[in-house]
Order: structure tokens, then C-alpha cells, then sequence
């Protein structure tokens, strides 16, 4: 199976680092143009250093995922200058360890802002690339969601269970619209259970307890190994290409076997 996106448009939300970065770094790897943002000025530069090495027209460029304004103004000055957006992915989000375990110890403006950073960007940057898709006929929008929308325990954060529902629920939604899908887009969630990066909750969770890391995926995860950016960046690649057209409206669980529900 050959992919190929060669003068393709991809734009990634939270390409700067972790999964993100896993999927813009595939993606140029296959000769599409890779258009992202952060507001970590560190993020940027890193990943315009590592995406400099393929020598597409990629675009790294600051922006805040909780500003509505940002979002705006940046769908405008990516459309103004690639025209067009082929693939969309919809990968920001967060909000997993926010707010305390203690429901009445967390207050509402948690449960807002892992909302907005969740769905907003969702929303908004496919509003605004979907009339470019459906001129051209063809495109596709992925969403990183997770598998605690579903796969809930005692220790879940409710605020983002309900924000990584809401963006399943969205994606199935626009998967049924026919004027939208049979221009070829296709709308598909990835869910990923635990996934090792860098200098976030696992790695810090490693590097504390090394111990009680090992035995928790042993317990926890049936495959015994945590998953990796790639395990989700080479689905992201299918669902992306030509091969993935009849796989629509679908939510794909990439967990290593540890979701618990029928």
C-alpha cells in the first residue's frame, strides 16, 4: 500500500508536540504540507526545525487553542495563504488532570475551558476549511479523541470525559451528512487509551515510580507496553488517504486492548 500527498494541505491542531507533531512529521515524511500552531514559542521553533528537514510549505506559526479570536484569525491567514485545506486534524485538547478529584472542590470555569480547548478548535477550523473541501471535492477530517469518553473509572474527570464525548458525537453527526460526504469528505475519530510523551502525566509517572508504571500496564493494558505516538500517526495516515474512502463516521479505539466496555 503506497500513500502519497504530495501537494496535499494538511492542517494540525497541537502539531507541535506528541501526537500532533507524530502525525505532522509522517505526514511531511509523505510530501504534504504541513500547517500547525502553538502558543509555546519553544514548540514552535522545535517543530519547525524538525519539520524543516522535508522542504514542503509547512507553517508553524503562534496561536491559542482557548482564544476564539486566534482560531479566527488564524483559519484566515492559513486560508489567504494554502487557499485550501485538503486534511484537517483535530488533534488539541487537554484537561484530563485539570480541576481536583473532588467534584465539588472543582469549579465550573474547569468544566468551560476543557470544553473550549476540546470542541472549540473543532468547530471552528472545520467550519471554516469545509466550503474548500467541498469545492475540491474531496477531503477529510480526523479527530484525536480519547478513550475516556467511554472508558470511564472512579477516577475519570468527568469535565473531560464530557468534552471528548461531545467531539465523537460531532464527527458521527457530520459523517451523516450526505451534501458533506458525498463530495468525498469522510469523518473519523481516533481514541487513544495511554499514550507515552515526553515530559507529560506517563513520563512523569515513569520516572517517579518506576515500579508501579511497569505494573500498571501489566494489570491495565493486555498488549504490555503503553502506546506511542506512531501507533496513532500511522492510522492517522490511512484514515488521511485514498485507501480509507468507504470508512466513514467511525470512532477507532487505539488502547492496546485495555477498553473495558462491550
Amino acid at each position: 500500500m503506497k500513500f502519497n500527498f504530495s501537494k496535499k494541505n494538511v492542517f494540525i491542531t497541537g502539531g507541535t508536540h506528541g501526537i500532533g507533531l507524530g502525525c505532522a512529521v509522517a505526514l511531511a515524511n509523505l510530501g504534504a504540507n504541513i500547517i500547525t500552531f502553538s502558543r509555546d514559542q519553544k514548540k514552535i521553533k522545535y517543530a519547525k526545525k524538525i519539520l524543516s528537514k522535508f522542504g514542503n510549505l509547512n507553517y508553524v506559526t503562534e496561536g491559542d487553542a482557548l482564544k476564539e479570536d486566534s482560531l479566527n484569525q488564524i483559519a484566515n491567514e492559513v486560508l489567504k495563504k494554502y487557499q485550501k485545506i485538503d486534511i484537517l486534524i483535530n488533534n488539541v485538547g487537554g484537561g484530563g488532570r485539570w480541576g481536583n478529584e473532588n467534584l465539588f472542590k472543582t469549579k465550573k470555569n474547569v468544566w468551560d475551558e476543557v470544553y473550549k480547548k476540546n470542541v472549540n478548535p473543532l468547530i471552528i477550523f472545520t467550519n471554516k476549511f469545509l466550503p474548500g473541501m467541498i469545492l475540491n471535492k474531496w477531503g477529510r477530517v480526523i479527530t484525536i479523541g480519547s478513550n475516556i469518553a467511554f472508558d470511564v473509572t472512579n477516577e475519570t474527570r468527568p469535565w473531560f470525559s464530557a468534552a471528548k464525548a461531545a467531539q465523537i458525537v460531532i464527527m458521527k453527526s457530520l459523517s451523516k451528512r450526505t451534501s458533506l460526504v458525498r463530495n468525498n469528505i469522510t469523518f473519523n475519530t481516533i481514541s487513544p487509551g495511554p499514550i507515552f510523551i515526553k515530559d507529560t502525566g506517563w513520563d512523569s509517572f515513569k520516572k517517579n515510580n518506576k515500579k508501579a508504571y511497569v505494573k500498571w500496564i501489566k494489570n491495565n493494558i493486555p498488549v504490555n507496553r503503553i502506546g506511542e505516538t506512531t501507533d496513532v500517526s500511522n492510522l492517522v495516515v490511512f484514515l488521511s488517504s485514498e485507501h480509507s474512502s468507504y470508512i466513514n463516521g467511525q470512532n477507532i479505539v487505539i488502547d492496546g486492548g485495555q477498553n473495558n466496555t462491550a
